[in-house]
């Protein structure tokens, strides 16, 4: 076997294909390692009619990763090839969740672009050696800008094949400026066009960026104060015009760059009552976004906000949607607020079609989807795979293509990684069922053993339920009240420790065919899928969580229980 064939995995025809609905088809793309995922970057592109989706596959040590680009074609055939080094060797770099994962782009000529482990670096930017070609993709220094220091860049191609790259710069004085870059599609070089956005001891976070047919730039970011924070604020919008060289504001108004938190018509999402700038990751916020433009160019927001005062939960965000309608910044609607969600967003608008990706705390995708001047309509696109973070992007034929990552639905260290193809039909898609939730510090027991509320910032309304370590076959019963007649998905959330057992759980007095290992050496807090019950008369309803034993590496049989989900 050749190294150029060691270097490429084929998938002819592809193995895996899931019609989720006859408008929504799920192909599993690859395995990855469990840091692929972030809600920044941009792992996916397209050119014609094929698809590249760059990720971060498992590396030759726990702690590492490789990436990779898979590409497919128009015919449904996968393959894919590394990232090198100048010299052909494959490329290796340390975990950083959150961060290090890969943006890619392709020019007009069918060049493949990809940026990798950006937090606080030099660039580490790769460059296929023909059009199209993923098995060469070698490490390139024809960059600008060599002593920048770089930190989320976020790419898009033009219509006429150039590329654009804003990315967030901390070199010299100015911890956290915002970069503008272009790649010239004729004369194959890089530029720097300018500092889009800077502020005295503030952070830009770059969103996402997209060029309109007249070729014209649309950026959205965010700030944080002082240093990197998880909570940002003030949702910022800017224009560029290639052809003139200058920044504009929504309204058209020419600002002079860089803008600041002083520049007018900047925001869409201004600081709200109760929002503080320079608090510590508490509050309301906003902690990621994206973009899409309207049939006229005008631009569309779709992000995540945090409407809680005092909160302080990583994934305590509900997704709005704001879009700009020549005058105003107007329609101001939120999407989602049922549970908690995750980072990463995507946005479309195809037509008078206007459609929101997002995934759900329990790990499950959504879209929430408006015709024209109809109704909002939220559809699930995938309850069973455990994603995580997603890209989308629109196809030639108004076909969305979805990039979404499950990185840890295998192991700890590694998932899945999936490719969904959403037509515009969704209506044969079901609507999901609102889910109930019950608190289950708030729910009576019964019990056999010291059951404890426990508060932790952490958990769901700020508490769980601990049924403490007296040993096997001790016991903690739950009802769970006035539960209507209904097929229902039972999960349940709970905290992970090194001192946890294996819970058991029992509906009526049957057990699930899942018993959950609540061990591990960290703190997490998981959400456990125990299977189905068809409630046929509505009432209160019995929820029993058995300790059957332990992980042989656990030292204690304690059961945690946070909240109870029927879906």
């Amino acid at each position: 076997m050749s190294l150029k064939s060691a270097l490429i995995s084929f998938c002819i025809p592809f193995f895996v294909v899931n019609y989720v609905s006859a408008g929504v088809v799920l192909e599993e793309v690859a395995d990855v390692d469990s840091s692929n995922q972030a809600g920044w970057w941009v792992p996916l592109a397209l050119y014609g009619d094929e698809a590249y989706f760059a990720y971060n596959s498992v590396g030759s040590i726990g702690s590492k990763h490789k990436v990779k680009v898979a590409k497919r074609s128009s015919t449904g055939t996968w393959v894919s090839g590394f990232l090198k080094n100048a010299d052909g060797s494959i490329w290796e770099h340390s975990d950083d969740n959150g961060h290090d994962q890969p943006t890619i782009a392709v020019d007009g000529d069918g060049d493949i672009h990809v940026f990798a482990d950006h937090h606080n670096d030099g660039w580490r930017y790769f460059r296929s050696s023909s059009a199209t070609d993923v098995s060469d993709l070698l490490k390139r220094s024809d960059i600008v800008n060599s002593t920048g220091i770089y930190t989320y860049p976020v790419a898009t191609t033009a219509p006429n094949g150039d590329i654009y790259l804003i990315v967030r710069d901390t070199n010299g004085s100015d911890i956290g400026k915002g970069q503008l870059f272009h790649w010239n599609n004729n004369t194959n070089v890089w530029t720097r066009l300018g500092t889009f956005a800077s502020q005295t001891n503030t952070r830009v976070y770059p969103d996402d960026v997209v060029v309109d047919n007249n070729g014209d730039v649309h950026i959205i970011w965010e700030w944080s104060y002082g240093h990197p924070r998880a909570d940002r604020h003030y949702g910022s919008y800017l224009k560029y015009e290639p052809d003139t060289g200058l920044f504009k504001t929504a309204n058209g108004s020419t600002v002079s760059a860089p803008v600041n938190l002083s520049t007018p018509n900047i925001f869409y999402q201004g600081l709200e009552i109760g929002e503080s700038f320079t608090s510590a990751d508490v509050g309301k916020g906003i902690q990621s976004a994206k973009l899409a433009l309207g049939s006229t160019g005008r631009p569309s927001v779709v992000y995540r906000f945090r409407t809680d005062d005092a909160s302080s939960g990583g994934r305590d965000y509900e997704v709005f949607r704001i879009r700009w309608n020549g005058t105003n910044w107007v329609d101001k609607t939120n999407l989602y607020n049922i549970q908690d969600t995750i980072a990463a967003l995507g946005h479309t608008i195809v037509g008078d079609r206007v459609r929101a990706y997002f995934v759900s705390n329990d790990k499950q995708l959504h879209v929430a989807e408006k015709i024209g001047g109809g109704d909002w309509n939220t559809y699930t696109l995938s309850s069973d795979k455990a994603i995580e973070r997603v890209n989308v992007k629109v196809k030639n034929s108004d076909e969305d293509v979805v990039y979404a990552t499950a990185p840890t639905s295998i192991s700890a260290s590694s998932g899945k990684l999936y490719a969904l193809f959403v037509e515009n039909d969704l209506t044969d898609i079901p609507v999901p069922v609102i889910p109930t939730t019950y608190e289950a510090e708030d729910l009576y027991w019964t019990n056999t053993a010291t059951v404890s509320v426990i508060s932790d910032g952490s958990a769901s309304e700020g508490e769980y339920l601990m049924l403490q370590d007296n040993g096997v076959n001790d016991w903690v019963e739950l009802t769970l009240p006035n539960v209507e007649v209904g097929t229902y998905t039972v999960k349940y959330s709970y905290k992970t420790h090194s001192i946890r057992g294996i819970a058991q759980t029992r509906y009526e007095g049957t057990d699930f065919a899942v018993a959950v290992d609540q061990y591990d050496a960290g703190v997490n807090w998981p959400i456990a899928t125990l299977g189905t019950i068809n409630v046929t008369t509505a009432g209160d309803k019995l929820l029993r969580f058995t300790v059957t034993g332990q992980n042989p590496s656990s030292s204690g049989f304690k059961i945690s229980i946070d909240k109870i989900m029927l879906e």
